[in-house]
């Protein structure tokens, strides 16, 4: 059994501000059990009170995940579905949730109860839910929503929703019925809080899982400001740890990110993990469908980008860095069309790079990706490649459609002769005989941007 350790507060910055509810005209508990440290379901109730304005709640999920639904009022059951007719004014549903489930088959667990912890997103506790409600009796309706963990004598619970007493939160999310959002860590645990730069940060792994937090928080203190002038400040972070069998990678959540105990600050290949999942936490819009390579090839390319600006990353290991994007990239493929790991982590961040420079070049370093990148966090919503490629021309003033036809929708590598690399010398960088990568530490194998069971998303 790991032992629970004392919290440890450091405080950098101003105190993050506090946001104003809005009116509640109804209320949610959503309450979740664990009745032992070798429990492999978690007993998960939801109480609902004053919900006159409620006329149904479809939840849909996966079978394996979820179980045993039971409830008042009326439950419409089938596959991977279940519509809820609750009744007013009080209800309550109660159901099964797996503690375990693994990424992908063969690979590691994203949600996991080991020695004395457990880690998981919400999402495997709570299924999605639509709402439907009957405006005529509330045109404005809006849930005051907590949630409750049952657990263990000896066990804490750290989330990334406000605390609200003893293994208590608060629910705050988009729309009008609160749902639980972002990792969490139950059990026996380390953790670490401070306030760098108006954002709470709280890092929370196994005991001696991990990077020390330390080396995290220094690692935050410098890049937060940037990133904050890139994409806006959130102003909650929970970092979450994990250890071996869960997945050796990174995932995001809204305000929180996972991470393996075993990925260090910068890896081998110089970008870092914690920089990108704070990309991808930080920005506030999401890809369509079409743009997952956007998405993900920004959050690599900032993992570097960043670095170099704190002066983790000096110009030869930013070379190298970029000669690895196109040594493990896939060139000739459609990035709008092929969802491939090689491309969103490689190929994408090099041709963003490309991208970045030209800019500069075309408007006499009067703009760069930093502006595009701005505009669309400040717009929020959805982005296709089409609506970046028109931010990119209103924010610059310039035309990047001939670029965007060679290197993203025929995958072309672009030519940057600046740090030696064009379509001739991709197989000379891919053979290992570019001079920029024998400078590697001794012991460390040439890797790609994520090794076979590592990713980041």
């Amino acid at each position: 059994m790991i032992a629970a350790i004392g919290a440890t507060h450091v405080a950098r910055g101003d105190n993050p501000p506090v946001a104003t509810p809005a009116r509640a005209t109804f209320s949610v508990t959503y309450a979740v059990e664990i009745a032992s440290a070798t429990a492999t379901t978690a007993t998960v109730r939801w109480e609902l009170a004053g919900i006159d304005e409620i006329a149904r709640i479809r939840l849909r999920f996966d079978p394996e995940r979820f179980e045993k639904f039971e409830g008042t009022g009326v439950l419409e059951r089938r596959r991977g579905e279940i519509v809820w007719t609750p009744n007013a004014p009080y209800a309550h549903l109660t159901y099964q949730a797996a503690l375990r489930h693994r990424r992908a088959p063969d690979k590691g667990f994203d949600s996991y109860i080991g020695d004395g912890w457990v880690v998981m997103r919400t999402s495997a506790l709570f299924p999605r839910s639509a709402v439907l409600f009957r405006r005529d009796i509330e045109p404005e309706p809006k849930s005051r929503a907590r949630l409750v963990f049952r657990l263990p004598r000896g066990w804490d619970a750290v989330t990334a929703m406000p605390p609200a007493g003893t293994r208590e939160f608060v629910v705050e999310s988009r729309g009008r019925f609160d749902h639980p959002r972002g990792w969490l860590i139950l059990g026996r645990f380390h953790r670490t809080d401070a306030t760098l730069h108006g954002t709470a940060v709280t890092i929370a792994g196994p005991a001696g899982a991990g990077v020390p937090p330390d080396r995290i928080l220094a690692l935050l203190d410098r890049a937060l400001p940037l990133m904050h002038d890139l994409l806006g400040a959130r102003t909650r972070l929970l970092i979450v740890i994990g250890a071996d069998p869960m997945w050796r990678g990174g995932l995001s959540g809204e305000d929180s990110f996972y991470m393996h105990g075993n990925r260090p600050l910068q890896t081998p290949d110089r970008t870092s993990p914690y920089l990108h999942e704070l990309f991808h936490v930080t920005a506030p819009f999401r890809p369509a469908w079409d743009a997952h390579w956007l998405a993900e090839g920004l959050a690599e390319f900032y993992s570097i980008e960043l670095q170099r600006r704190i002066g983790e990353l000096d110009d030869r290991r930013y070379t190298q860095a970029l000669r690895f994007f196109a040594r493990y990239g896939v060139w000739g493929h459609d990035f709008t069309r092929d969802q491939s790991h090689a491309i969103h982590n490689n190929s994408a961040p090099l041709v963003l790079y490309a991208l970045d420079r030209r800019i500069r070049h075309a408007t006499n370093d009067a703009h760069s990706l930093d502006d595009v990148v701005h505009a669309l966090a400040q717009e929020g919503g959805v982005v296709t490649t089409a609506r970046f490629l028109g931010t990119l021309r209103r924010v610059t003033g310039k035309s990047y459609a001939a670029f965007f036809r060679r290197h993203v929708y025929q995958g072309e590598i672009p030519p940057l002769p600046d740090v030696g690399i064009s379509r001739d010398t991709v197989e000379s960088l891919r053979s290992g005989k570019d001079a920029v990568g024998k400078g590697l530490e001794a012991g460390h194998a040439v890797v790609g941007a994520h090794p076979p069971d590592a990713g980041s998303e």
